[in-house]
């Protein structure tokens, strides 16, 4: 049996494997550029997000339901709420992302009535994630939007309030246009995401574990089950191979010590689990669309997250 072999098992619930964004400051806007072969696992955090999209079209699972987006649709999305964008035929997509703990959005209940977190939190029926924002409330969205990101790229010493303030502004603007909001055509219901026990185990063990040389038959000896079996529910419960996953959770390290660390390319790679540097480089490419070096060149409001 592994030698680390221990009570590791998931929660109840969402599997901590799929948490993203942790330790991150209160409040973070960035842009979010994805093309070529990129995809990614489905993920969860305790942030609230809107998401709105800049450019190109794609595919957004939220829970149980499935939108088709383009240019114009904006998305707000709860805590704990499992999701993922996806490409269409390859097609790049560009999004401006807000990410915030409720706490900015709470107003003064002895002097505003109106809850700035219900979209996220209290819905009806059939509620739709998805806005298909209108001319005017466009051009307050990218008002607003330009406004926060040049706030939180130049911290004064104002910044956090105008930020509160910024944000809490847009929230009503999107909660007025969804007060207006038509049922939106293109949403399909789909089976809620629901991870086996097995699937789950196998995630855990190598959110754990990833750094080490890590491989199938471990993890199968660890959960105690056959190796072909597990390559084959993971596959069909995850949409990636085991080997894809191990992959997604070392880039997605290299990627935050990229941006918020000195640490050498070379020093990164085999901290993460890479012997073979040319490799790292290659698959970080392949994910992301450039280099580690260009990566770490790029402006901070690409994937702008907290050094943990």
């Amino acid at each position: 049996m592994d030698k680390h072999k221990n009570n590791i098992s998931p929660k109840d619930g969402l599997p901590d494997s799929l948490k993203t964004f942790q330790g991150f400051d209160e409040f973070q806007i960035f842009t979010n550029l994805n093309e070529e072969e990129w995809r990614m696992p489905f993920e969860w955090h305790e942030q609230l997000e809107v998401f709105y999209v800049l450019s190109g079209r794609g595919q957004f699972y939220i829970d149980n339901k499935t939108y088709v987006f383009e240019p114009g649709d904006l998305f707000v999305i709860g805590n704990q709420e499992l999701h993922k964008s996806q490409l269409i035929n390859n097609e790049p997509f560009e999004a401006k992302v807000l990410m915030f703990n409720r706490q900015l959005a709470e107003t003064d209940p002895l002097l505003d009535e109106v809850n700035l977190l219900s979209l996220f939190e209290k819905r009806e029926p059939g509620f739709s994630h998805c806005l298909r924002v209108n001319e005017p409330l466009k051009k307050k969205l990218e008002f607003g939007f330009s406004q926060l990101q040049e706030h939180y790229d130049h911290q004064s010493r104002y910044s956090s309030q105008k930020i509160k303030s910024l944000l809490q502004w847009i929230l009503l603007e999107i909660k007025e246009g969804y007060e207006d909001n038509s049922p939106y055509s293109k949403m399909e219901n789909a089976s809620h995401v629901h991870f086996k026990p097995v699937v789950s185990k196998a995630m855990e063990y190598i959110a754990q574990y990833y750094t080490e040389e890590i491989t199938l038959d471990r993890i199968a000896d660890f959960i105690g089950v056959n190796s072909s079996y597990l390559s084959r529910v993971f596959k069909q419960n995850s949409g990636f191979s085991v080997v894809e996953f191990i992959t997604f959770k070392r880039i997605w390290r290299a990627k935050e010590m990229l941006l918020y660390t000195n640490q050498r390319i070379t020093d990164i790679a085999h901290s993460i689990g890479f012997n073979n540097v040319t490799h790292f480089q290659w698959t970080f490419k392949k994910m992301f669309g450039m280099s580690p070096g260009q990566y770490r060149k790029s402006p901070r409001n690409y994937y702008h997250l907290e050094k943990y």
